[in-house]
């Protein structure tokens, strides 16, 4: 789906690749910028598997996801056509939330 320009803070269902490259699967991303050619986002998880996952997401109703779920630290760019639909918008609660975790977690205090 290339489609219009993704706004920052969407929370998109897309194709994202493994670590290894093995596989892709659909999962929630949160994007935070669009340079048309890819855009930069966090990767959203269900599993919290550690503490690098620090943030947790308070409002997942209005992004339309059905578990509980946590954003990853790191950014991960994707083409355009790895976009499958917009799952919905962050609200305010969690836009602020993440940008003081990521700011947190950069500057060493997490």
């Amino acid at each position: 789906m290339t489609g219009p320009e993704k706004e920052a803070w969407s929370v998109w269902l897309a194709g994202v690749e493994y670590a290894d490259g093995s596989e892709i699967k659909d999962r929630p991303v949160i994007v935070l910028s669009d340079r048309t050619v890819l855009c930069v986002c966090l990767a959203v998880t269900s599993k919290r598997k550690n503490i690098r996952y620090g943030y947790k997401l308070k409002n997942i109703k209005c992004v339309n996801l059905a578990k509980e779920s946590w954003v990853k630290f790191g950014y991960v760019e994707l083409a355009p056509d790895r976009f499958r639909c917009m799952l919905g918008m962050l609200d305010h609660e969690d836009i602020i939330g993440i940008q003081a975790w990521m700011s947190s977690y950069m500057f060493g205090k997490i």
